[in-house]
């Protein structure tokens, strides 16, 4: 399956913002997310901890396999990659200035225009590309577009899932650091300054009144993700499908 097709329906992560830390992340190929204390590969299968138990996976049902970053101090040197946060106006405030005020917000929007629940019949230009089998289904929709922007920012991919017929998830793709750079400043413009448990760790997380949001960068992959889920859907949906 395409890493931009993943809908990312499980995220355990935003279920507690406090309870939040950094750690290896498990991608399966059915769209789950699973943030552990460390993850491995040994024998064909990916292992991980959870509520205390290593569980085992076999290696071909992962999407991917993300690692988070030692310390800083423990890590290698590099050249030709970007600094965890390279100086730039657009990413936050210069030291001493308070943060610019977040957009204002509606809480039954996604970003721009789009309404959580709403069918994609409502939204203009989306295409088919896939269904995610979780929670008895999520379609998944792109656009068609030469160049597809979060805003102000340049992305690899803009996805739609819809359950029930109802817009759930929205997940932005970049695929290199400079994109990534430029959708967070749109996301920090959109949704205000993220949580972040760690300075060397590009992960940040809002917990809104609307709607769970969870922006990402992995230096090894070179992929970020900004993606975000209706919470309103979310309560229908965890109703039905209790964990």
């Amino acid at each position: 399956m395409d890493k931009r097709y993943l809908s990312l329906l499980f995220v355990s992560a935003l279920v507690m913002v406090t309870a939040i830390v950094d750690a290896d992340m498990v991608i399966l190929k059915s769209g789950e997310m699973f943030q552990t204390q460390r993850a491995w590969k040994e024998n064909g299968a990916v292992k991980y901890y959870k509520n205390g138990r290593v569980v085992r996976v076999d290696e071909s049902e992962v999407e991917r396999l993300i690692h988070s970053p030692a310390p800083v101090e423990d890590k290698p040197p590099s050249e030709d990659r970007p600094a965890a946060d390279p100086p730039s106006p657009p990413d936050g405030p210069t030291v001493g200035q308070p943060f610019p005020p977040p957009l204002p917000a509606d809480n039954d929007t996604g970003y721009l225009d789009l309404k959580w629940g709403r069918p994609p019949s409502q939204f203009e230009g989306l295409t088919l590309v896939g269904t995610d089998p979780a929670y008895g289904g999520v379609q998944q929709y792109t656009k068609k577009q030469r160049k597809k922007r979060f805003g102000r920012a340049s992305v690899d991919d803009i996805v739609y899932g819809f359950w029930q017929g109802g817009l759930y998830t929205i997940t932005v793709w970049t695929s290199n650091f400079l994109d990534f750079r430029d959708l967070k400043a749109e996301a920090f413009r959109r949704f205000s300054q993220g949580l972040r448990n760690r300075e060397d760790v590009e992960k940040y997380y809002w917990m809104d009144k609307g709607a769970d949001r969870m922006l990402s960068y992995d230096y090894y992959s070179d992929t970020g993700f900004l993606w975000m889920r209706s919470r309103a859907l979310d309560i229908q949906v965890k109703a039905r499908y209790p964990e």
